[in-house]
């Protein structure tokens, strides 16, 4: 069974009311270096993030796939202009920038994966908006893009049941003042399933890679049929603060 949930969400404040978001900065594109259950308690799972790594789901491959997507066919859909890539991850201070998180200790420990050139915070605020916008002067908004992969429950009940796949797509766009503005999100689910009982999942192991493929082509199903008429309507709602 295919399921597949669109979540499109635009909060504005009166703030902005006469603002405009005409050039945007791609800073963030992540995903999570680490395979986790929803829904249920599998232990074992929590150790599992070598999958990522297997020949059926590389989770490197998923990021530089969702990168393309989004500069070439979604990018044609907002009602703004996404900063040049070459120009973003080129820029010295922000090479700094992203860097010196890495580096930190909540780098260290971050169980993020960032796709090549980019940073993997999945939020920004207030404080790290001001430094962005000293980098780059020309961005009125700046775009955080979270990929999430899990291993979520279908049908459970008492800890016994089905699950399967699960990848989730998040873009969230922040004003350069520090204030979320745009948040358009995907949630694709695998049709196979693996049998989970009393909390532990039963079925061979070796079919999750392959399951949280699924689960990533129907996002990209999902997208490309729904987001665009999300966005068209996204568009009119941001016209009107213009």
């Amino acid at each position: 069974m295919k399921k597949i949930i669109m979540v499109l969400t635009l909060a504005l404040s009166v703030f902005y009311a006469n603002s405009q978001v005409n050039n945007v900065v791609v800073v963030a594109i992540s995903a999570n270096d680490g395979l986790r259950t929803e829904g249920f308690e599998d232990i074992a799972i929590n150790t599992m993030s070598d999958l990522y790594m297997g020949q059926d789901f590389n989770i490197t491959e998923e990021l530089d796939q969702f990168k393309t997507y989004l500069f070439g066919d979604l990018a044609k859909e907002f009602p703004f202009t996404l900063v040049d890539e070459a120009t973003v991850i080129n820029n010295e201070k922000f090479i700094a920038w992203k860097d010196a998180f890495a580096e930190s200790a909540a780098g260290k420990i971050s169980k993020s994966l960032p796709c090549e050139g980019y940073s993997e915070y999945s939020g920004l605020y207030k404080k790290l908006t001001v430094q962005l916008s000293e980098i780059f002067p020309e961005a009125d908004a700046f775009m955080v893009v979270d990929l999430h992969y899990s291993i979520s429950a279908k049908t459970m009940i008492g800890g016994n049941g089905a699950a399967g796949g699960r990848a989730q797509a998040k873009i969230s766009l922040y004003h350069k003042t520090g204030k979320r503005i745009m948040y358009v999100g995907a949630t694709g689910m695998s049709e196979s399933s693996i049998k989970v009982v009393m909390q532990q999942i039963t079925s061979d192991r070796s079919e999750i890679p392959g399951m949280l493929k699924e689960g990533s082509d129907e996002l990209y199903v999902d997208m490309k049929e729904n987001l665009p008429k999300k966005i068209e309507k996204m568009k009119k709602k941001l016209a009107k603060i213009k």
